[in-house]
C-alpha cells in the first residue's frame, strides 16, 4: 500500500531565487526589445536625415537638375521618406512587442504560486526607492 506524501511548500525559501533571476532576465531583454526599437527608429530618422540633406546638396549643386524635372533629388528625398516610415513602423512593432512581453511577465510574476509578495516586487523591481534628496541653492555673498 502507498502513501501519498504532502509537503508543505514555504514561499520564503530560497528556492525560488531562480525563478526570480529567470523573470529578472526576462524584463531585461523585454528592455533591451524596446531599446533597440528606440534605436531603430532614431537611426532610421537619423539615415533619412543624412539622405534628404545629400538630395539637397546634389540639387544645388547640379545645374541640369534645375533645367529639369529633378530625377536624382526626388528619388533621393522619396528614399529618405520611405526609410523613415519602413524604421518608424518597424520601430513601433518592436517597442510594442517589447511591451507585450513586460505584460505577459508581470501577469506570469503575479500569477505565480512559487513566489511570495516579496519576491514577486523583486521580481519586477519594485523595490522601495529611498526619497531623492532636494538641493537648494547655496545663496553666498
Amino acid at each position: 500500500m502507498s502513501v501519498a506524501v504532502i509537503t508543505a511548500f514555504d514561499t520564503q525559501s530560497n528556492d525560488s531565487t531562480a525563478a526570480i533571476r529567470r523573470y529578472q532576465d526576462g524584463y531585461r531583454a523585454a528592455d533591451e526589445v524596446v531599446t533597440f526599437g528606440q534605436s531603430v527608429k532614431l537611426g532610421g530618422i537619423f539615415a533619412g536625415g543624412v539622405i534628404f540633406v545629400a538630395g539637397l546638396v546634389e540639387f544645388i549643386l547640379n545645374p541640369a537638375e534645375h533645367h529639369g524635372f529633378p530625377v536624382i533629388f526626388a528619388s533621393l528625398i522619396a528614399g529618405a521618406v520611405l526609410l523613415i516610415l519602413i524604421s518608424q513602423i518597424s520601430a513601433m512593432g518592436l517597442r510594442g512587442e517589447g511591451r507585450l512581453l513586460k505584460a505577459a511577465l508581470d501577469s506570469d510574476v503575479n500569477s505565480s504560486p512559487f513566489l511570495s509578495n516579496t519576491q514577486r516586487a523583486r521580481a519586477m523591481s519594485l523595490r522601495e526607492r529611498p526619497p531623492v534628496p532636494k538641493i537648494l541653492p547655496v545663496w553666498t555673498e
